[in-house]
């Protein structure tokens, strides 16, 4: 009996000892997956600070990939990277804390959406950061610029490309009496100090989806290979068709099959659309207007596949055109990457109506003119074939403009990783910025490779 009883304990105890192993294993297991799900969210809210650590002066930069680290003699320390994530702060806190309200003794600064803000649009701005390395090819390249500047009314339209700025230049010019005058490139002249330090300033801003559309319509056309053919002797003309034929695009495949104006044409107004007494016209001059000009876009996809693709291998801040510009970096200065002084923002959504109130205040009245709707013409692509996957990249590679403009984000970019950061520079000033810049934003594009 004995010997038995010692065989069953025997038993017993390897049984046990095999569940426990198993156990164990599993516990494992478990450990390993809840270990690899902290790491993928630490890894897609990975975010860098400037002053990370305020107190010690600790300066945190981020590299192309994104990568932290901390500043030695210029170099980057990956051993010392910061890789966080951060819950989302209500907008109320966040503007409590810009207006002195509350203190913030958040070490590693704020997480907070677009247009979230009690804030104006210019007092947002002004408190903007547009990093002079990450935005180096969005600020305006020219050493000075031209801007409408009424010395009368004391009035200065700082114009932002794609952005009401043909009609703003109108209204400027031809009811407030202001001149086209040179500026220095980051508004210097409107800084305390400067020649325009009394002057009221304003501005237009638009929604950056909807202008990223106009932007890459406008920049397709003028880099065109058709346009090295127009007005060849006259002046500016001259000169902007000797610039595109040297002009090594980045992304040339946008004009396969398309070398002269006829072909782009008849993408997007097919011949068999156009009425008999207009066919004669239809292969013009692409600065001539036709009847094509104003037809709402009757394209087959082929542009809007060839959009697709540029948004998809466009990485966000390598702008060759000041209508690629993001419209932050057109407003600060590339030096600082602060930005320029800006009294009120207005929206080009309602752009008459601000325009109608503006003009108000000096006595003025704004006369009916198809002046004031300058250069609204059709889109030549079809936006309504775009992808939603491809518009949230757009909305993504424009995040600072959402941010710094506090604007709410398009239906189609809602509930999508876009958000805001606020942190502390090395004179402990706030500012704000996106929490992911364009060289930090996936471009692998979800679903099947595309194609032409």
């Amino acid at each position: 009996m004995s010997s038995e009883a010692d065989n069953d304990k025997r038993q017993m105890s390897k049984s046990r000892w095999v569940q426990s192993k198993w156990v164990l294993a599993a516990m494992v297991i478990i450990y390993i997956m809840v270990l690899a799900t902290t790491l993928s969210i630490h890894k897609k809210h990975k975010r860098y600070f400037s002053q990370h650590n305020f107190s010690t002066g600790i300066d945190v930069q981020a590299t192309q990939e994104g990568v932290v680290g901390e500043k030695n003699d210029g170099k980057l320390d990956n051993d010392a990277a910061l890789s966080v994530a951060v819950d989302l702060t209500d907008g109320q806190h966040v503007t409590d804390i810009l207006q002195n309200k509350t203190q913030n003794n958040e070490q590693t600064g704020m997480r907070f959406l677009p247009g979230t803000l009690r804030l104006s649009q210019a007092e947002t701005l002004s408190h903007c950061y547009a990093d002079p390395k990450i935005y180096e090819h969005h600020f305006t390249k020219r050493k000075q610029r031209g801007i409408p500047i009424s010395l009368k009314h004391k009035l200065v339209f700082a114009m932002i490309a794609k952005s009401g700025s043909s009609t703003g230049r109108w209204v400027m010019n031809n009811v407030l009496e202001a001149e086209e005058l040179r500026v220095n490139k980051d508004l210097l002249e409107l800084s305390p100090g400067g020649k325009y330090e009394d002057f009221d300033v304003i501005a237009f801003v638009r929604d950056p989806l909807s202008r990223f559309y106009s932007s890459y319509d406008e920049t397709y056309f003028r880099y065109g290979p058709w346009m090295t053919q127009v007005h060849k002797d006259k002046g500016g003309y001259a000169s902007w068709a000797k610039h595109v034929k040297e002009f090594e695009h980045p992304h040339a495949y946008l004009y396969e099959n398309m070398t002269v104006y006829k072909d782009f044409q008849d993408a997007f107004c097919p011949p068999h659309i156009i009425p008999p007494g207009d066919r004669a016209l239809r292969v013009t001059s692409p600065r001539q207007h036709n009847w094509c000009t104003d037809q709402p876009t009757h394209e087959n996809g082929t542009l809007a596949a060839r959009f697709e693709r540029f948004v998809w291998e466009y990485d966000g801040i390598s702008s060759w055109d000041v209508h690629l510009s993001l419209q932050v970096p057109l407003l600060s200065n590339q030096d600082t990457g602060r930005p320029a002084r800006v009294d009120e923002v207005f929206s080009t959504e309602a752009s008459v109506k601000h325009w109608e109130h503006i003009v108000s205040r000096y006595g003025k009245t704004l006369p009916v003119s198809d002046s004031l709707y300058a250069r609204s013409v059709p889109r030549r692509f079809n936006p309504t074939l775009v992808s939603i996957e491809t518009k949230r990249r757009i909305c993504q590679l424009a995040a600072i403009d959402y941010c710094c403009l506090n604007m709410n984000l398009p239906a189609e970019c809602k509930n999508v990783d876009i958000s805001c950061a606020l942190d502390k520079d090395k004179n402990g000033d706030y500012r704000i910025q996106p929490w992911t810049h364009p060289n930090e934003v996936a471009k692998e594009r979800p679903g099947a490779a595309m194609s032409l």
